[in-house]
């Protein structure tokens, strides 16, 4: 027992413990996250995401973000076609397993410029982050670590062989940069980006030691919708594609959506999401007006089903445009 106690935590501290790992299925919607000039558009948004991930319903952990981004420009000109504008973002999220092994927290600032570059609504970005990473590792309370406690607290003077590092937390400053070029005609929306997170290649630990210090995060971004002139149908297809070191996560997402003529203002759509070699995400969405929430699911196909243990994952998403 105490050994799969061991490949557990294993897993989620390889899982969670990923510097601004953003995790959620909606590419479209997380977009900024990995690159800030992908603002693509004039409106006001918020974005909530929620994401509850168990591994054989022994571990478990929760990710939940918040996005709030705007188009610094006045009024009268978000509606004018081929106009430059600036835009800010603010948002945080936080990984945290159920027991409170593990705690990641961010917060992020942002900000970017699209120039326009085309008659049709092509534009050329670039945006800045400025990120606040803090991440804590508290595994005092379990049967399993925590050498400087027993069942009545701390044990004054008890040197500790905790490789694990009960109470150990750090937290750095972090600065993003990206790039990208979109266009926003009306039937026809597209964007590709590149991206570098930890330009700063912050030190993880409190001696500043290089075995320590963060490798830079390398990120393209993709993606097309069709929207259909009679029917109002659109089709999309998205990509997220990070690597930092030897460690890399890709996410791919076609989405398909229709209105509902009886409702007005009212769409349904589905979805197919997949996180190389780790999950098949298919997926729900509903839309009234500028409101959009998401439903999916993870299939799990990574080779950690090979050890007898089945992970699941269901994600909420909401988007409000204004």
């Amino acid at each position: 027992m105490k050994s799969i106690w061991f490949l557990l935590s294993g897993v989620l501290l390889a899982g969670i413990a990923r510097a601004q790992e953003i995790n959620f299925s909606r590419v479209q919607d997380m977009a900024v996250w990995y690159n800030q000039s992908l603002k693509t558009d004039k409106l006001n948004s918020v974005k909530l995401n929620y994401r509850n991930v168990q591994y054989g319903g022994v571990i478990a952990y929760n990710s939940i973000s918040a996005m709030a981004d705007m188009p610094l420009i006045a009024k009268s000109k978000k509606e004018a076609a081929n106009t430059g504008y600036f835009s800010a973002s603010a948002g945080a999220a936080s990984d945290k397993s159920n027991q409170g092994i593990l705690n990641n927290t961010l917060g992020l600032l942002g900000i970017s410029y699209a120039l326009p570059i085309g008659k049709n609504e092509t534009y050329l970005a670039a945006g800045f982050q400025g990120v606040y990473y803090q991440s804590n590792l508290n595994v005092n309370g379990g049967a399993l670590f925590g050498d400087q406690y027993d069942k009545y607290g701390p044990v004054e003077g008890m040197a500790s062989n905790d490789r694990y590092a009960s109470g150990w937390s750090y937290g750095y400053f972090n600065l993003n940069a990206g790039i990208s070029v979109f266009n926003n005609s009306a039937f026809n929306k597209w964007y590709l980006g590149a991206s570098v997170m930890h330009v700063n290649k912050p030190y993880t630990d409190k001696n500043k030691t290089k075995e320590y210090r963060l490798s830079q995060a390398w990120g393209v971004q993709g993606g097309y919708r069709f929207v259909t002139g009679l029917d109002d149908d659109e089709c999309a297809f998205y990509a997220s594609m990070n690597w930092q070191g030897k460690a890399y996560k890709h996410f791919f997402n076609g989405t398909w959506s229709t209105p509902v003529k009886q409702l007005p203002g009212t769409a349904v759509g589905l979805g197919l999401g997949y996180r190389y070699e780790d999950a098949l995400v298919p997926s729900i969405e509903l839309r009234y007006v500028k409101l959009i929430v998401g439903i999916s699911y993870d299939m799990n196909i990574s080779d950690i089903s090979a050890s007898g243990i089945k992970r699941n994952g269901l994600e909420l998403a909401l988007r409000l445009d204004f």
